[in-house]
């Protein structure tokens, strides 16, 4: 089997970063999966408008996939997707629902505070792809991409050397969503 230069160039790095893992204490590749609550902040506010909303629901399940690297104890770089789920309004005459979902990269911060207790932060971008439909008369959809700003704040707890409790808050910049979520974590 021959290799391009991109797919040898890559092998040789995850091999670097692998080496690498053996040498820095804590270091390694990690995976995890989370579920949780979503909240559209702006979503049911009708910025002054004379629209009478007969019912808005700005919350939603969510769940999300990561995965990462960590250099050593305190710092990782994090990639993730995070399906923010669906929101919906309506009035006497439509119905207005959106759901987005991200993909995300972020470098995390870790402070160790305890016997298996971690609180971690995390800032990076992400790029958020959303869709709005209008159910009415003429029903219609728009959608919208952004690359934004993803924050949030944490807390873990391992409770074997490879396995950890998660749990986290999470928020977007432009589109003004946030996440309440608890999951696990496994570290190779």
């Amino acid at each position: 089997m021959k290799l391009d230069r991109p797919a040898a160039f890559l092998l040789s790095f995850l091999f670097l970063l692998g080496s690498a893992a053996v040498r820095a204490q804590g270091a390694g590749f990690y995976l995890g999966a989370a579920l949780g609550q979503s909240t559209f902040k702006e979503w049911c506010d009708t910025g002054g408008s004379p629209i009478t909303l007969a019912s808005c629901e700005d919350t939603d399940t969510s769940w999300k996939l990561l995965g990462g690297y960590r250099f050593n104890r305190y710092v990782a770089a994090e990639a993730s997707y995070i399906d923010w789920g669906e929101v919906t309004a309506s009035t006497t005459s439509a119905r207005v629902s959106a759901d987005q979902h991200s993909y995300g990269l972020a470098a995390v911060g870790t402070l160790p505070v305890g016997q298996g207790f971690e609180l971690f932060g995390k800032l990076g971008f992400v790029h958020t792809e959303q869709q709005t439909r209008l159910n009415a008369a003429r029903s219609s959809s728009v959608d919208r991409d952004e690359t934004e700003f993803h924050y949030g704040l944490g807390v873990k707890y391992a409770f074997t050397r490879n396995w950890a409790l998660r749990g986290e808050w999470e928020n977007t910049d432009k589109l003004k969503v946030e996440l309440l979520s608890i999951g696990v974590e496994y570290r190779f």
